[in-house]
Formats: C-alpha cells, sequence, structure tokens
C-alpha cells in the first residue's frame, strides 16, 4: 500500500501530523484531568479520625481536619497550571485555524482557441 500511495502521500507530512494530533488531543485530556485532581485536592473534605492515630476523644465523635493550607495551594495551583495549559491549547488550535493558508486558486477553464490563419471553422458553440 506504502508504494502505490507514495506519489499521492506525503507520509513523512503525514506523520507529523498525526503524532501532533495524538499529543494534543491525548495531552488535553491528561491535563485536564490533572486539573481535575488538583481541584479534589484543594476542595476535599475534611477528615475524620484522631489526627495522630491515637484515640477518639470521649463522646466518639473524631476531631475535623480541613487540608492544610500548603495543600489547598498546590491543589488550586495544579488546577491553574493544567487549565492554562487547556485554554492556551484551544487557543493555538483556534488561531491556526484561522490562519491556515487559503488553497491554491482554481486554474481557469481552457477555452477552445482556433488561430487566426486556421481554415478550421468552429461548427457548435456553448454560448
Amino acid at each position: 500500500m506504502f508504494v502505490l500511495a507514495t506519489p499521492i502521500v506525503d507520509w513523512t507530512a503525514m506523520w507529523k501530523i498525526c503524532l501532533v494530533a495524538l499529543a494534543a488531543g491525548a495531552g488535553v485530556v491528561v491535563f485536564f484531568g490533572f486539573m481535575l485532581l488538583g481541584l479534589k485536592f484543594a476542595h476535599s473534605p475534611a477528615t475524620h479520625g484522631a489526627p495522630d492515630g491515637g484515640t477518639d476523644d470521649a463522646h466518639g465523635a473524631g476531631t475535623d481536619r480541613a487540608p492544610s493550607a500548603g495543600a489547598r495551594l498546590g491543589g488550586f495551583t495544579l488546577s491553574l497550571v493544567c487549565g492554562l495549559v487547556c485554554v492556551g491549547v484551544i487557543a493555538v488550535g483556534v488561531y491556526a485555524m484561522t490562519k491556515k493558508p487559503s488553497s491554491k486558486p482554481a486554474k481557469p477553464k481552457t477555452a477552445l482557441v482556433i488561430p487566426g490563419g486556421s481554415r478550421v471553422r468552429l461548427i457548435a458553440s456553448s454560448r
């Protein structure tokens, strides 16, 4: 198949296009997943239980521990960076689509030209 299509298809360009599409498509999904993971860390619910593995207090209720400020900041930073990467890839894609070079103009249809000194007569015309 490669031998038959080689005169028609530029396989080097085709591989480049496929790799960029795979990297951009899968990359955006991975970054979006990490963005959601960062938001999960930043907004994780309070944990129940003793803070140092000891026993609970006398009433049987555990202590509520919210995520630390560092964990919240790390989660928000991770989600912000990954969200900006996702928006940036979308913006680059839209920019690339708007700046796509125009295709070559169609060649005008050639008309039948009868040489001036010729003895040929035009019998039918499409006009």
